[in-house]
Formats: structure tokens, sequence, C-alpha cells
């Protein structure tokens, strides 16, 4: 260990040497191993006898409260000592982007020692006198001083960077050239611009904290680490309590998932969730369903309750009208009929085109048995044995009518020795019959059956007069046949639809039957009809299907009930959903199920979101002033502030709880500000160039790296 006499002869030749840094510290270690010393070990004396010859009346020393750099306490002291921070900063600045490199490369191939820019920059202050820090207190504040310059200079840097950016785009229009450029320069503006409050508060934290460590004897490692807690502290509180608050309301990251989602699917119906409707979570339900009970606060729950079912019938109109404008159900079931009856035309001409095309295979004066279709009509006129009167009774007279005349005619060819009856004669018969079955026009009451049947065995019997005239013949009637068959069933479906009586909102109660087992009815009515009239029946289901009970209704008709929807959603079957939603894209598809989650949520919340009615809630708000009022007659001051003050915070954490903006907030995650970054990189580079510490200067390269990727992906 050295000697006190060995720490003064170094003290003074650091002093000499102009090196303040190594002056400081010897001093500190003088000064603590003289304090260590016992009283009985100090030297002896050997000084010469004071000479006070020089001694006069004036003073000028430190007496009139100026320190050893000659500069008096006060603002123009501290003026001038701010100007040494700012000049030593640019220093610092000038070497961290590479001058003090250039420096050191410079001592490597001369041997010649280069001082640093912030050296240098000291060496200017002191040259233009001035002043230097004198205590550990002035030390820090300089350190602060510099610390805040250089952010200010960062964050000009920063803007003039971002001003450039409006240039580059008419320079790129002139040359063009790579993007990569301007791509990192704008980058770097945006972190060297972030957040500048709180880069400001960083920079002057982090400074304090690196400062005070280095008084206090920390060496420079510990310095840099804390000098960045104390820089990252600020951040690490204000991203910890929206941390807090937002995992406390919503849940971690899976929470933040399904709020966001609750939030588009709301949005499809230009509507926002409250709260508890967007995190499904049953303390916000709770709380939510207090505060729509509470005297201060029941009103802002009703009135947004109710803005909201506006909202949500507007949005489902909206949906609605994207199909088919102002539609009702009996617009859909006009445009039922309308679209049924062009598709039972449109089957009879396919059917005669298809029969004209077999004829052309068939002359039409051959003769041809009718043995199918005399069957057929034998079966169809025969009473069932032991109860004739009763079966008798229930034979249609057209069958019966047929039956005789179609046996007069075979018994006339069989006198006249002929076999069979002309294929023309069969051929009209069969159309006349199929004509029957493609007129809705017609009475309900006909036998559709019995024509069918008919009209089967007619065909039949052609098919084999197309047998004795070869393949073509044969594959010309097959096709007419088959494509009566496929017709048939949907005509005799479309049929029961249509029902003439009833009028067309029955039509289309009558498209929507058997709708919750399965879509065979209705899957048949969409695919019988053109665009526009399968655009009418959705619509018109979808305008019906939130639809609020009457009891429950408004003036105007349209409120929203989401236990209706849910019911009448429940009561739809995938397949009838798919038939009447899915035609129109994923988009509309997925839209609708955006809607029934809506009305799942909404009745999963708080009961004043379902009934906005809110007529206890209005007893509770009248009530509320009356207490308060009663409290301050009897003079119970207390219990009215506080009653007072909690209704006061009620109605806030109401209007918190329904406020878009704060729902919104919620579903962000929660960032970690980049803006401390800028400001720490300068306060080590600083620290780096005190200490000449590789160390501290590699933790600065890898906080700046760290913000490099935080500019490239500011999301995450």
């Amino acid at each position: 260990m050295a000697t006190l006499e060995q720490l003064e002869q170094a003290l003074r030749a650091a002093d000499a040497a102009g090196n303040t840094e190594d002056a400081r510290r010897l001093a500190q270690a003088y000064k603590t191993q003289r304090d260590a010393m016992p009283i009985t070990d100090l030297p002896a004396v050997q000084a010469e006898r004071p000479d006070f010859s020089g001694v006069t009346a004036t003073v000028d020393s430190t007496a009139d409260g100026r320190q050893a750099d000659g500069w008096k306490a006060g603002i123009p002291r501290d003026l001038a000592f701010g100007a040494r921070s700012v000049l030593q900063s640019v220093g610092s600045l000038l070497g961290a982007v590479g001058g003090d490199a250039l420096g050191a490369l410079e001592t490597k191939i001369t041997g010649r020692p280069v001082a640093s820019f912030r050296d240098n920059a000291a060496a200017l202050g002191d040259s233009l006198g001035l002043p230097k820090a004198q205590t550990s207190g002035d030390r820090v504040l300089g350190d602060i001083g510099e610390a805040l310059a250089g952010t200010g200079l960062t964050l000009g840097a920063g803007g003039l960077a971002n001003a450039g950016r409006t240039v580059l785009p008419t320079v790129a229009r002139a040359a063009p050239a790579p993007q990569v450029i301007p791509t990192l320069g704008q980058r770097g503006a945006e972190l060297l611009t972030a957040q500048p409050t709180l880069q400001a508060v960083s920079a002057a934290t982090g400074a304090a904290a690196g400062s005070g460590a280095r008084e206090s004897g920390v060496g420079p490692l510990g310095q840099a680490a804390a000098g960045l807690l104390g820089g990252f502290t600020p951040t690490i509180a204000t991203s910890g309590v929206q941390s807090v608050l937002r995992g406390g309301l919503r849940g971690g990251e899976s929470g933040r998932k399904a709020l966001e989602q609750t939030i588009d699917d709301f949005a499809t119906l230009g509507a926002t969730p409250s709260v508890g409707q967007g995190t499904g979570g049953w303390t916000a339900q709770g709380a939510e369903s207090l505060l729509a009970g509470g005297p201060t606060s029941g009103g802002v729950m009703r009135r947004y309750a109710e803005k909201q079912n506006e909202q949500i019938g507007e949005g489902l109109g909206d949906l609605s009208n994207q199909l088919a404008r102002n539609i009702s159900g009996e617009r859909a079931g006009r445009a039922i009929e309308k679209g049924v009856d062009t598709f039972a035309k449109n089957t009879g001409a396919m059917r005669k085109a298809l029969y004209w095309q077999a004829d052309q295979h068939i002359p039409s004066d051959t003769r041809i048995g009718v043995t199918n279709t005399e069957r057929a009509l034998a079966e169809l006129t025969t009473p069932i044995a032991g109860a004739e009167a009763t079966t008798g009774a229930q034979i249609s007279p057209k069958i019966q009518r047929m039956a005789d005349t179609l046996a007069e005619d075979v018994a006339a060819a069989q006198q006249a020795g002929q076999a069979g009856i002309p294929y023309e004669a069969v051929k009209r018969i069969r159309s006349q019959i199929g004509e029957e079955l493609s007129d809705f026009s017609l009475s309900t009451d006909r036998p559709t059956a019995q024509l069918k049947q008919l009209y089967a065995s007619l065909s039949q019997d052609l098919e084999a007069a197309a047998q004795a005239q070869g393949p073509s013949a044969v594959a010309a009637v097959k096709r007419a046949s088959n494509y009566f068959k496929a017709s048939a069933d949907r005509l005799e479906t479309l049929e029961r639809i249509v029902d003439k009586n009833g009028g067309p909102e029955k039509v289309f109660q009558a498209a929507m039957a058997g709708t919750k087992d399965g879509a065979t009815t209705l899957r048949a009515v969409m695919r019988s009809l053109p665009e526009d009239g399968q655009k009418a029946v959705s619509a018109a289901v979808i305008k019906r299907m939130g639809l609020a009970n009457p009891g429950a209704q408004n003036a105007a008709g349209d409120a929203f009930s989401p236990n209706t929807f849910l019911t009448n959603w429940g009561n739809i079957s995938p397949e009838a959903r798919r038939t009447l939603f899915g035609r129109y894209g994923k988009e509309f598809s997925d839209n609708m199920d955006k809607v029934a989650r809506v009305a799942e949520r909404i009745k999963e919340g708080s009961e004043v979101f379902r009934n906005p009615s809110g007529t206890a809630n209005r007893g509770a708000a009248i009530a509320y002033p009356a207490t308060i009022g009663g409290l301050v007659i009897t003079g119970q001051l207390g219990p009215a502030a506080v009653t007072v003050g909690g209704g006061v915070l009620a109605n806030g954490l109401a209007r918190a709880m329904t406020n878009p903006k704060f729902v919104k907030w919620l579903a962000r995650s929660t960032e970690m500000p980049i803006g401390a970054l800028p400001a720490q990189l300068n306060v080590l580079k600083r620290m780096s160039a005190e200490n000449d510490d590789e160390s501290i200067s590699e933790v600065a390269d890898a906080l700046a790296a760290s913000g490099e990727g935080a500019a490239e992906t500011p999301d995450q």
C-alpha cells in the first residue's frame, strides 16, 4: 500500500500533467487513507516556520463566494457550466459516430496518443474559461446536463432525417435509387425521435444514477449497470402500470386476442363492445352488472346499451340491404312465387325441347302399344276389394275419364286391326299432362301424384317404341325421361310451397319450414330462383332474425334483440345457414357468424345490454340525490361526502367500461417504449470514454443493436 507521501507526490504529478480524473481518484485515496490513520500515527511535522509577511487586509480568495475556477456561484456560472456540458456532449457524439475510432487508428499507426473528441472539447472549454465541476454534486449535475444536451442533439438529428424523408420521394422520382437507404434512414430517424419526453427523462435519470455510482466509488461496469437501471426506470414504470391494468381486466395474450376478435366482430355491425362484453371475463361482466344498477352509473350503462342495440340493428339492416333493400316477408314470398313460376315454365320448355329431339327419331304415324299406361290407369281406377265404396270415392274423376277414353281408343284400334294407337297421339297426351304438372297457376287440388305416375308410364311406352328405331332414338328418349324424373320431385316440392290461398307471406314461411332439421325444401327453392330471388329470401331471413318481440319493440319496429337472434339462429340448421348465407362469398358468410358471436357476447354480459329499459335504475337515480340531501340536512357531512364520492367514482368507471377507445386500448399489446434507447446510448458512450473501458462500449453496441431491431418491428 502506498504511503501518504507517495500518494501526495503522485497527486501533484497528475495535477501538473492536467490529468484531472487521475488527480481526483488520487485525492480520494489520499483522504481515505489519511482519515483511517490514528492520531498517534501522524508523522512528525517538519515544515518550516510559517511566513505571514505577505498577508494584507484585503480579501482576494473565495470568501466572496467564488469557486476555485474563479466563477462566482449563481445563474451566470450555471449557464456557463451548461455551455461546457453542451460542448462536451458534442465532442462525445462526434467521437461516438467514428471520430474516436479514427483517433485510435491514428495512434496505432503513428504511436502518438490522440485525445478523444470529448477531451478536446473539455480542453476547448478550459481555454474559453468555462467553469469546471468542483464538487461531487457539480460532477453529477454536469453529467446530467451533458446527457440532456446529447439527447437534444440526437432528437435534432432525427428531426432533420425525418425532414429529409419528404425530399427523398422527389429525388427518387428524378433519379430512382435502391430502396434500402431510405428505409434504413427512416428506421434510424424513427428511433432517434421516438418519445422525446421519455428520452429526456431517461437521459437525466440514467446519467444521475451512473454518476452517483461513480461518486460512490463504483467501478466502470457498475456505473454502466446503474446508468441502465436508472435510465430504464421511467420506461419500466409506465409500461408496468399498463401491463398490470390490461392483464387485470382482459387476462394474458389469449385474452388480448379474444378481445381483439370481439372488437372485430362488433365492428362488422358498426358497434363496439363494452369491457365485459369484449373480454368475456366474469369479473368485468359482474362489475358492469353492478354499475347498471347504480344510481350514478346506471344511466350511463343504459344509454350505452340503447345506442349499442341501435347500432347493431342498423348494422344487421345494412347486411340485409346488401342483398335486397327494404325487404319483407311479403316481398320475399312474392319473389319466391315469381321465381318458382319462371322455373316451372323453363322446366316445361326444357322437357318439350328434349322430347322434340326424341320425336325426330320416331315417325309420328308409328303405332305403339300403351301397355304400361293401361296398367297404371287400371291401378289408379280400381277400388280396393272390401272397401269399394270408400276407395272408389277417392278415385280422381280426371284419371277415370282418361282411363275410359284410352280404353275406347285402344278398342277402336284393335277393331281396325292396328297394333296400338299412333305415336303422335301418345306424345300429345303426355305433353298435356306435363304442362299441367308444370303450371302452378292451376288448382292445387289436382291429382299431382297420379299424373306423375301416368306421365312416367307413357314415357315407358314411348321408350319401348324407340327400341325399334335404333340406339340414337333410345338415347334421346332416355335423356328426356331422365330430365323429367329429376325435375318432377323439385316441382312437387315447389308446388307445396306456392300455396296461392295463403298469400306471399305464407309462401315465405313455407320455404323456411323444416330448416331446423335440414335444408331440403329451402335448397330446392333457392336452386329454383334467380339470383335476385335468392337474395330476397336471404335478406328477409336476416332482417327477421334479430327483431325483438313486440313487447320489447320500439316505435320504428326495428329494435334488435340478441336473445331473439340467438333463438332464430339456433333454429336454423348448419345446412340451411350455408344455403341462405354461403352463396354470396366467404366474407358474407363470415360476417353472419360474427353477428351470432356478437349476440352471444351480449347475452352473456350484463342484463342492461339485453334489456336496456332501466325502470329500476331510474328509480335508484331519483333516490340517490334524496339520500345525499337527507345526510346533509341531518349534519352527516362525512357520509354525504363518501356517498357523493362513490357516485362520482361509479360514474367514471361506467364511462370507462363503455368507452370504445379504452376497450381498444385494452386489446393492444403492452409494448416496451424504445424512447429510452437513444438517451442510454449517449450515457454509455460518455462513460466508456471517461473510464477508457471497452466493456461499457460493448454494452452500448448491444443496446444499439436491440434498438435497431425494435425500429424494424415496432409492433412487437
